[in-house]
């Protein structure tokens, strides 16, 4: 290693342009940043230690760490796919140094977060999250296709407390351990990391499939009937978004039985709500990183102008609202049946915190135009997650959740409004003409 270099800052050259300018490695910066500011920025907009405000934090923290992780995995994707890296003087080392200097700066401003808070009995979850963000890391190196599975380490965040609870007080030690063990195995596979003609294909089905890889369903008579009523709107992402659309409630369903039959709290329904968010969220993300699709779309047959793709689009993401306020009413019905504590108000509560946590998501997903701003969906998902826990948490201490209702419906009416709005926002100014 060349101290000299290091100490010189002149591994920071072209760090902007390299990371901030490169629209995948973006997406998941912006999330790991509106994390921070939370973080950061909560304590002086709404003073006072509430154990319930530190849980949320610590969410956006290991939000943050695996963000982190993914952007460092998406540089070193590209890296390997760069077939000229290697002529460069000092090139790969100055993006290894950089991708180094971003993970000590989120670990360092975790430990920060930690000691100003007092809440070292949480540490469990972080160091849980860094292991799955350092796996993830590894996983991507050896075998390129890995880098798919980036969606799923964000849908596992909101497994950690409950992970974390299972685990013993001096698990911590050896969570710590087994993150610096995968550390030194991250560093030797980047010494080996030389040029590889897969990279380049997992980039590109990347920025059209949202990092997700799925076996095709085109066979299937039931996905293609949900493909058809929900065109344009998943024009952009594929069938993916059939299949993770009857998967979610069907893996909700699977998650309770097992929860049931070893008599474990599992909150499935705030899971499904995350996840009905998130798939949300990825339609309008795939729609802005193939932008240059929606020329393709406009000369469809079947839109009357560019007005008149807009309504398509639009009455297309009301449908998809139906089928999952639908889906969340059928599946928290079943999962009724299986957990006793389940009451009318927190059933209700669930169905609306569903309809409008993906109405404002599919809303402002509509007004978004760049990576940034799409970013944000995923830390406004996080907010909606917190909230919608606040139920679960009202239920296990025997009180009912009528007092969330309220809020529920004003929430309600204001992503409805928002969502109605949207049209007006969609694709403004964009490649097509009025």
């Amino acid at each position: 290693m060349n101290w000299a270099h290091i100490l010189s800052g002149a591994w920071l050259k072209g760090s902007i342009r390299l990371w901030l300018f490169d629209l995948g490695c973006v997406s998941f910066l912006g999330v790991a940043l509106l994390g921070l500011i939370m973080v950061l920025g909560l304590p002086f907009i709404e003073p006072g230690d509430t154990q319930q405000k530190v849980d949320t934090l610590v969410l956006l923290m290991n939000m943050a760490i695996g963000s982190i992780c993914i952007a460092i995995s998406w540089q070193m994707n590209r890296l390997a796919a760069t077939e000229w890296a290697c002529i460069v003087p000092q090139y790969r080392q100055n993006v290894m140094l950089q991708a180094a200097a971003l993970l000590l700066l989120i670990l360092s401003v975790a430990c920060g977060f930690y000691i100003a808070y007092d809440a070292f009995d949480k540490i469990t979850e972080s160091l849980i999250s860094l292991l799955l963000g350092l796996s993830f890391l590894y996983f991507s190196l050896a075998r390129k296709n890995a880098f798919h599975l980036s969606f799923f380490l964000y849908i596992s965040l909101p497994m950690l407390p409950y992970l974390a609870q299972k685990l013993p007080q001096e698990a911590s030690w050896a969570l710590l351990l087994l993150n610096l063990m995968l550390l030194l195995l991250v560093k030797n596979k980047l010494q080996g990391l030389t040029w590889n003609n897969k990279a380049r294909s997992v980039y590109l089905n990347g920025l059209e499939m949202g990092w997700v890889w799925l076996p095709s369903p085109r066979s299937m008579a039931l996905l293609n009937r949900i493909e058809h009523s929900l065109h344009p709107a998943n024009y952009f992402i594929g069938p993916v978004f059939s299949m993770l659309l009857l998967l979610m409630p069907l893996t909700t369903l699977l998650l309770a039985v097992i929860g049931h039959y070893y008599a474990v709290q599992i909150p499935v329904l705030v899971f499904l709500v995350q996840f009905n968010c998130i798939l949300c969220g990825m339609l309008h993300w795939s729609r802005i990183q193939r932008w240059r699709a929606v020329e393709s779309l406009f000369v469809l047959p079947g839109f009357d102008g560019k007005q008149g793709m807009i309504n398509v689009f639009m009455q297309a993401q009301y449908r998809l609202l139906a089928i999952l306020v639908v889906s969340m009413m059928i599946t928290a019905s079943i999962v009724s049946l299986l957990d006793q504590s389940m009451s009318l108000s927190l059933w209700l509560h669930m169905v609306l915190t569903t309809l409008f946590g993906c109405a404002a998501t599919l809303g402002l997903g509509s007004m978004c135009r760049n990576s940034m701003q799409i970013s944000g969906l995923i830390f406004f998902i996080g907010l909606l997650s917190g909230w919608s826990s606040v139920g679960i948490s009202s239920v296990e201490q025997s009180q009912q959740v009528w007092g969330l209702i309220g809020w529920d419906l004003l929430f309600l009416s204001l992503s409805m409004l928002s969502l109605w709005g949207a049209k007006r926002c969609l694709w403004r100014g964009d490649l097509l003409s009025r």
